[in-house]
């Protein structure tokens, strides 16, 4: 194989069909000639596509030893260099397709200042349709000759001919044949626009430039979120060609500098050849420098945005240019481009947020760092489906308090908002998932006055960290399997009573019961008390459920507690706690509408309540914040008491009570202690550690019956004896019970029954008492001091109601509450053992009895 016995080197970034024809000129050698000297001629492309695109290894060979240029030099040379980044190749056909971001199989920009430098040599990334400015020389690239105005590069150089670097090629306007004239004019001299060294084209061209040079652009948008060279390439292609199709004249104005804009809007000479300048923005490739360089420019002071959302923000009147033009731009075919980047796709999203409904804003995640497309399957909403109940958490729906949206209605809607994020599902779907006690109507009521407050974007955030947090965290409790559960056996009304009793409640009855029945139900499946076997969807009744955290002691959230956990534990499920709140720490940073009720003082609210009697909702005033807010905070700080006494609600010890019964006593065990050795429950809940009233709850479970209550048959206590050994004798009643075989309580009544006054703890003896009553007016009549204090004001009292109508009256007169008067008038009554006056009814004036009226004669003499 011969070489060249002339070498001609390559200058810097030239390409190989520019540097082929700098050699057949240098040896003054047709190019087909040189063609076929360098082992070229025989490829089937005779086109210029072929000389940008490239050539194969064995070829690369032949040129690389006939002309003494290195294979790494020579690949260089060709459009194979930007292969599936800033071009794509069908090697197979060895021609660079169209569709991709902006290559240009045919033609090449060039700039004239450089061509005179160089003496006619073409740069290679002229022919990428992403060099649309020379930067050393800060002018736009020309496209077309001078003097023909056709398209450089379009075609091969004649064979037969000597080629003339920095002529134009093209055949002359009036030359006709099969080898016409070419045009031969001096493309140095074309007309470009020059910019200063700032100008924002220039940056533009510098930032491809890099990005080109680079695997991994990391500028603006893409330092946060990196994406390799093809996809950032991409994107610029996206929006740019979105910006040339359907920006208006007064959006471009908005975004492009007036001289960029002014060289874009001028007017371009047109070829006659079908290849020359098109103006058409519609095309995908831009081919004028002026059309690439507009739509780089706009794409990149998109991109040029550190964060999403404010790319978004810089991307929105394209939107909405597209929008006020009838185009329909929807979240669903916002996707603009082929292979665009995640990160394009989110700033698209953000740009379109506020045009979408709250639903949408949702599903699509919007004011996130990084919007994105909903999940395409069904797996996010059945995580979330399970640990979201139908009423959200009050720890985090109060915060989302709004006017004219109560906790009623605000809770479920949440809680379907949660199941939204994330998601295709609708909201009558998401709904029934959830067995919400509102449809998808109302939650879209809801979710509309969330949007028109002013605090919509951190209530958007607030929901949206909500369900990335139980997405990704435990949570301890399923309530999909909750909602399924038969509550029919929740709190029976005789375990209630006992816990009232245990505990010191008052209200043991019925009706407290359904209350407390209802509060319980609640707490454990998330529903609301009108969808219990037993709710009624009556206002009054939800209301007295509301307020009965207003009611909790420490000792009755514990006891009701430890009932969950032994109904959880009867309804086999394990380790579970009966209730959970997730943390407010997820609202750190978010300026939300509602209160935070870690910011309420427990104690003093309770203080209010329970202290000083006020009812909840001015409790509420009082200390600033709302009646549903007060609720939470009182239920947290008994649970929080409950827990500093002793009782762990983390613990699963203590379903324990429970379990622990049901592990040491089988129900072969139980019968035995119970049936064969006559053990009584409460011996047996004593030696094993737990309450009488779970070894009655196992016994049921056991199907073991329990012996009936009865009477033990004792003789009568005789009330001599019992006023001789009480009173005379002032033994203990505890002593007498013992002597008798008798409880302590069942003495009491006996004395009860004989009317024999019982002592009282720490006031005065038997003998002034029963003194009192056998003779109380001879008493007063010698010194009021014989009367015990207590005693004398309550006689002093009743002189003062006796001058009055009615005890109504008298009360008002005298500054107490009527109830008040009548309990301690019956008292002394009983003390005395007499009835002093007679109430009538219908308002008639009440009257004095015999002994009353003897009573009220011996208060005067002694006040005399």
């Amino acid at each position: 194989m011969r070489t060249l016995p002339i070498r001609v080197n390559p200058i810097d970034g030239e390409a190989l069909d520019s540097w082929l024809e700098a050699l057949a000129h240098r040896t003054h050698t047709a190019f087909g000639d040189l063609l076929q000297a360098v082992g070229l001629a025989t490829h089937p492309q005779t086109t210029a596509a072929w000389w940008m695109v490239g050539l194969s290894s064995t070829e690369i060979e032949t040129v690389s030893a006939v002309t003494g240029v290195s294979s790494a030099t020579l690949n260089r040379m060709t459009l194979h260099r930007y292969a599936d980044d800033a071009v794509h190749i069908d090697r197979r056909l060895y021609v660079a397709e169209r569709y991709l971001p902006w290559s240009t199989p045919t033609g090449s920009g060039f700039c004239p200042a450089c061509l005179e430098e160089t003496g006619g040599r073409w740069n290679l990334d002229w022919r990428l349709g992403w060099t649309f400015v020379c930067i050393k020389h800060h002018c736009l690239l020309a496209h077309a000759c001078p003097e023909c105005g056709g398209v450089q590069r379009g075609r091969a150089h004649i064979k037969e001919t000597i080629p003339q670097p920095g002529r134009c090629s093209n055949p002359a306007m009036s030359a006709l044949g099969r080898s016409p004239k070419r045009c031969g004019a001096d493309l140095s001299h074309a007309r470009v626009s020059i910019f200063r060294i700032e100008h924002p084209v220039i940056e533009a061209q510098r930032t491809i430039n890099a990005i080109i040079a680079t695997a991994t652009p990391g500028f603006g948008l893409y330092n946060a979120h990196t994406q390799p060279r093809a996809s950032v390439l991409a994107d610029i292609r996206a929006v740019a060609g979105r910006v040339l199709a359907y920006a208006t004249p007064r959006d471009l104005e908005a975004v492009i500098p007036a001289d960029l804009l002014a060289v874009y809007r001028g007017p371009i000479r047109r070829s006659s050849s079908r290849r020359g300048p098109s103006r058409d923005p519609r095309q995908a490739v831009p081919t004028p420098a002026a059309s690439a360089a507009v739509g780089v420019v706009a794409a990149l002071n998109v991109l040029d945005h550190v964060s999403v959302a404010d790319a978004g923000e810089a991307l929105r009147w394209l939107v909405q240019s597209s929008r006020d033009q009838g185009l329909s731009v929807t979240a669903t075919n916002i996707g603009w481009g082929k292979g665009i980047s995640a990160a394009l796709v989110g700033a698209q999203l953000a740009a379109l947020g506020p045009l979408l409904n709250p639903s949408d804003q949702l599903r699509y995640r919007i004011g996130t760092p990084m919007p994105t497309h909903p999940a395409p399957s069904d797996v996010h909403s059945n995580i979330l489906a399970k640990r979201l109940p139908p009423m959200l958490w009050p720890a985090w729906s109060l915060r989302f308090s709004i006017p004219k949206c109560y906790q009623r209605q605000l809770r479920p809607a949440l809680a379907v908002a949660l199941l939204l994020v994330h998601s295709r599902l609708s909201l009558d779907d998401s709904a029934r998932i959830v067995d919400s006690p509102i449809n998808g109507q109302a939650i879209s009521r809801v979710l509309q006055l969330l949007e028109d407050h002013e605090h919509w974007p951190n209530i958007r955030a607030g929901l949206i960290r909500m369900a990335e947090y139980l997405a990704t965290e435990n949570v301890p409790i399923d309530y999909q399997l909750r909602r399924r559960l038969n509550y029919s056996q929740l709190l029976p009304d005789m375990t209630w009573a006992q816990i009232c009793r245990d505990t010191g409640t008052p209200g043991a009855g019925t009706a407290r019961a359904k209350i407390a029945r209802s509060y319980l139900f609640e707490q454990l499946s998330g529903l609301p008390s009108a969808a219990a076997p037993w709710g009624a969807d009556d206002s009054a009744f939800r209301t007295r459920v509301a307020n009965f955290p207003q009611h909790l002691s420490p000792a009755l959230s514990a006891a009701l507690y430890e009932h969950a956990q032994e109904f959880l534990s009867h309804m086999d499920i394990k380790g579970e706690p009966p209730v959970w709140s997730p943390p407010a720490n997820v609202f750190d940073g978010l300026l939300l509408p509602g209160p935070n009720p870690d910011d309420l003082d427990a104690a003093e609210l309770r203080n209010l309540v329970n202290g000083e009697q006020m009812t909840l909702g001015t409790a509420a005033k009082l200390v600033g914040t709302s009646v549903d807010t007060a609720r939470h905070v009182l239920q947290v700080a008994a649970v929080a008491s409950s827990s500093a006494t002793g009782v762990d609600h983390a613990a699963p010890t203590r379903a324990s009570a429970y379990c622990t019964a049901r592990a040491a006593l089988p129900r072969s065990r139980l019968i035995e202690l119970y049936h064969d050795q006559r053990m009584s429950l409460y011996d047996i809940a004593v030696d094993i550690g737990v309450s009488r009233q779970t070894i009655t709850r196992l016994a049921h479970d056991y199907e073991v019956p329990l012996r009936q209550p009865c009477r033990h048959t004792r003789n009568p206590v005789d009330r001599d004896w019992l006023y001789e050994q009480y009173v005379t004798g002032r033994r203990a009643l505890p002593d007498l019970a013992r002597e008798a075989g008798m409880s302590t309580s069942s003495m009491a009544r006996w004395a009860k029954t004989h009317a024999i006054p019982l002592r009282g703890r720490g006031g005065q003896s038997h003998s002034a008492s029963l003194a009192a009553q056998r003779d109380v007016p001879s008493a007063l009549e010698h010194d009021s001091t014989l009367v015990g204090t207590r005693t004398w004001q309550r006689l002093q009292l009743f002189a003062c109601a006796a001058r009055y109508r009615t005890l109504t009256v008298a009360a008002q007169e005298l500054g107490v509450r009527p109830i008040s008067l009548i309990n301690r008038i019956k008292y002394l009554e009983s003390e005395l053992g007499m009835q002093l006056l007679v109430r009538p009814e219908n308002g008639c004036a009440m009257q004095l009895t015999d002994d009353g009226i003897q009573v009220l004669r011996s208060l005067r003499q002694t006040s005399d």
